[in-house]
This record gives structure tokens, C-alpha cells and sequence, in this order.
């Protein structure tokens, strides 16, 4: 099987036609023709039929489709990346980051990178922890960037910088002297939370603590304790949590990043919850691929950002 085999096989299902297929293909609609014929007796399969003027794909070329799709988008990575080499632009990135992170720190730092990597051939993707292993594993990503950084033996990571925890509210929820002080686990007492899915690290983190900090009224022997706070929610990002918060939903223990945007544009308070720990930042590789110039300069540029944007906000904090 070659790959020119592949391409015709693919324009011919894009098209719907010989004749649309030769536009794709550069071709005349004969040499199309000849192809796609060619193309069905070395592989021994029938793969498509004609109706109403079109040619509709047979069962075994819709498996073919799914099976061949990602071989495709590898060819035109390479086609790409030709492209780039023939006009001076040899080189891309393929990033992909959580949405934290891609909605605060990510594109600022990308559009300092750029005004030193104006050539390259950039690729942003946001996805969550989970998926981005995926990504890295099936060399879809050259790096990513996330608040949960995988323990992985293809994987190697490099921390860029501590993200403190925070607790989101409604605008208005805390007095004006509270607004700036720490807050501790025992003042969640009895509140409704939204919290993360269960595998997610801080989530984990999060009910443990929970957990230890504050007792049951059994275990207290007090019946006039205070309750342990109640997860009324779980979702999937921090950027969704803050979102609830503003619904009304509950409080939510997030990070630094979402905290900031959702207290600018969604006009809520946050507080620092010590006791939570912190969330690290960080770069991901594939170990055998090594931290390649621009993926290196990119975290750079990702871990300079997040240091100034971080004493910002201590200076915020402290106003």
C-alpha cells in the first residue's frame, strides 16, 4: 500500500466524485479515474458504488476512512512542513495547555514568544491533563503546558512556577475586612462547594483535607459542631467552577490563574486558602524527543510571565 494510494482514496471520499477528486488531486479526471480503479484491484476491495451520480462509500471503506485518517494528517504534517522548508519557514510548534492556563498566561507569553519566532508555524490546542498525555504519547503535541503535571515514564516534566489556591465567592460574600486575609479550611463550615471530578489531583487533595480538617459532630462529640462543608457540584475545569460560583451555585476552591479572571471579569472575590497547599505549573515533554529550542524557549517565556504575574498580585494582595 502507498501513500498516493491513500490520497486518492481520500479525495475520491472528500469529493463524492472522479471528477471533484481529480480537482483535489491535481490531476485530469481519466488519470483519477485510473487511479481510484487501480487502487481498488491491488487492494482486492470494492470501495464505493455509484448512485444518482455519485460514488457512496461501501462499509469496508468507511472502516479504511477511520483507520487511515490519522496516517493522513501525518502526511500533511510533512507536506507542511515541506512547504515551510521550500519558503524559509522550516519550523512549528504544536502546543496544547488546560484551560486555566490557556485563558490567562498562555497567549500573553506566546505573543512574546512570537516577536522572536516570527517564522514559526504555530499550534494551540487546550485540553485537559488526561488528554494532553495522550497528545504527548501519540507525538500529536511537541509541549504542554498544565496544573497537574503527569507522573509518566515517557513523560518529563520542568516546573515553571507555584500557583497558589484560592477560594472563589460571589461579589460582596465576605465582609471588607476579610477580603484581603487568608481564609482557613474551617471557615468552609457547613458551606456548599464545587469542586473538581474526583480524578483530578486537587480534587483529592481537596476531600482529604476536607476530610481531616474538619470532623463529623460524632467524631467531635458535639452535636453543635459545625457541619463539614457539602459538594453539591463537580466539574470538569476551574473555568467552569467560577462560572457556577457566579450562578450562585456554592463556593469553589480554584487557582490562581482562574481566580484572577473570574474576580476581573466576572466581578467575584477570592481569598488565598493556605491549607490547600498549591498547584504547580509546569512544561511537558516526551522524554525520548528531549526539550526541543523553541518548546524550551516557549516555557521560558511562560515561566517569566507567570513570576511577574504572580508578584503582581502579592503587591495586589498587599494593597
Amino acid at each position: 500500500m502507498r501513500l498516493r494510494d491513500l490520497e486518492v482514496f481520500h479525495a475520491v471520499l472528500q469529493a463524492g466524485s472522479v471528477t471533484g477528486a481529480a480537482r483535489l488531486l491535481h490531476v485530469s479526471q481519466p488519470a483519477a479515474s485510473k487511479a481510484l480503479q487501480q487502487v481498488e484491484r491491488q487492494w482486492g476491495i470494492a470501495l464505493f458504488t455509484r448512485s444518482a451520480g455519485q460514488l457512496v462509500p461501501t462499509e469496508e471503506a468507511r472502516k479504511l476512512e477511520a483507520a487511515s485518517q490519522g496516517m493522513l494528517g501525518q502526511l500533511d504534517d510533512v507536506k507542511r512542513l515541506v512547504e515551510g522548508l521550500r519558503s524559509g519557514e522550516a519550523q512549528s510548534l504544536k502546543v496544547v495547555a488546560t484551560p486555566a492556563i490557556a485563558q490567562q498566561l498562555l497567549p500573553q507569553a506566546l505573543g512574546q514568544w512570537r516577536r522572536r519566532h516570527a517564522r514559526v508555524n504555530c499550534e494551540l490546542a487546550t485540553q485537559h491533563t488526561r488528554e494532553i498525555i495522550d497528545a504527548l504519547l501519540l507525538h500529536e503535541v511537541d509541549i504542554a503546558f498544565t496544573l497537574s503535571a503527569p507522573t509518566h515514564p515517557a513523560l518529563m516534566t520542568r516546573a515553571l512556577a507555584r500557583m497558589p489556591l484560592k477560594v472563589l465567592a460571589p461579589a460582596g460574600y465576605w465582609v471588607q475586612e476579610c477580603q484581603q486575609a487568608p481564609m482557613t479550611v474551617a471557615e468552609l463550615a457547613g458551606q456548599r462547594l464545587i469542586a473538581l471530578g474526583a480524578h483530578d489531583p486537587l480534587a483529592r487533595r481537596l476531600d482529604g483535607l476536607l476530610a481531616s480538617e474538619m470532623p463529623s459532630p460524632s467524631e467531635s462529640g458535639n452535636s453543635k459542631a459545625p457541619s463539614s462543608p457539602r459538594i453539591v457540584t463537580r466539574v470538569q475545569t476551574y473555568p467552569l467552577a467560577a462560572a457556577l460560583v457566579q450562578a450562585g451555585e456554592g463556593l469553589a476552591v480554584v487557582d490562581a490563574l482562574t481566580a484572577h479572571t473570574a474576580c476581573r471579569e466576572r466581578g467575584l472575590d477570592a481569598r488565598t486558602l493556605p491549607q490547600a497547599g498549591e498547584l504547580m505549573l509546569s512544561a511537558v515533554w516526551r522524554r525520548e524527543a528531549g526539550r526541543g529550542r523553541l518548546a524550551q524557549s516557549l516555557a521560558d517565556q511562560l515561566a517569566t510571565l507567570a513570576a511577574q504575574w504572580l508578584q503582581g498580585c502579592a503587591l495586589d494582595d498587599g494593597a
